[in-house]
């Protein structure tokens, strides 16, 4: 299973993956317009009563965050020497989905812990193939946690490719959970549970807001 402290705040990672391109062509402006977006979305579900509503923001995850992520490229990172197998036996959508219902299963506790805090870039360094773009997000009182983007273009426009929080890398920490299962299950049952678990997740936690 993958840590708390990734659970805990990956829904802010995914919410704040939200625009792509600009006309002031740099990761910085990029990141920026990203977590005014975060806040516009966060803001408006909390006013609406919705940071608990599981399909509500699970179709907001699908059409404003996963569009503007590289899968592909954070899939091999996280799946490493299982990645070619994975393409050799067709079975790449089934491998991204699978990273990403193992993600969406995390992000409840955060969304719904939001309170209209302050997201904010305090630091960025460019690298000779991509750039490290820092944001930091104010939770209750004194706490916050910092979230560091690796972020390069993509056919002429900036996506994510991987990120760490508070210092724990995203990718490798899934793939040590992930490599761990694989070995345990085999491929091919890892990727079906990861699945599976997600929409038994997901539904579980949408009966018990509907009151059924």
């Amino acid at each position: 299973m993958l840590r708390p402290l990734i659970g805990s705040v990956f829904a802010v990672v995914l919410f704040v993956i939200s625009l792509s391109g600009s006309a002031d062509d740099t990761p910085e402006h990029f990141i920026s317009q990203v977590s005014d977006r975060l806040q516009i979305g966060l803001t408006e579900a909390k006013k609406s009563d919705r940071l608990e509503d599981v399909p509500y923001i699970d179709a907001l995850i699908n059409r404003e965050v996963i569009p503007y992520v590289q899968l592909d490229e954070l899939c091999k990172r996280i799946f490493r020497e299982h990645w070619k197998v994975i393409l050799q036996e067709n079975r790449k959508e089934q491998a991204i989905n699978a990273v990403i219902s193992s993600l969406k299963r995390t992000y409840y506790l955060a969304v719904t812990a939001y309170d209209g805090q302050k997201i904010e870039i305090t630091d960025s360094k460019h690298l000779k193939h991509y750039s490290i773009v820092r944001i930091k997000i104010n939770t209750d009182g004194d706490n916050h946690h910092t979230i560091d983007f690796a972020v390069r273009k993509f056919d002429s426009e900036w996506k994510m490719f991987d990120f760490s929080i508070d210092g724990v890398g995203v990718s490798k920490t899934l793939n040590s959970a992930i490599g761990q299962q694989i070995e345990d299950d085999g491929l091919e049952q890892t990727i079906n549970t990861l699945n599976q678990s997600v929409s038994h997740s997901t539904t579980s936690t949408s009966t018990q807001h509907s009151g059924t």
